[in-house]
């Protein structure tokens, strides 16, 4: 598992419990730490760069 997947998989874990919102999600695909593709698996919409 890579550093991306494995920060992938505790947003993921974080988003289900509701203690992580899009907006913080989308600021992890801001800072490069995720991707677009990431974003969307976590939260099932589609990233638009704001």
């Amino acid at each position: 598992m890579t550093i991306a997947e494995l920060f992938e998989s505790q947003y993921k874990y974080f988003y289900g419990l509701g203690l992580f919102s899009k907006e913080l999600i989308a600021s992890y695909v801001k800072l490069g730490v995720i991707d677009g593709a990431a974003y969307k698996r976590i939260t099932g919409d589609d990233y638009v760069e704001a």
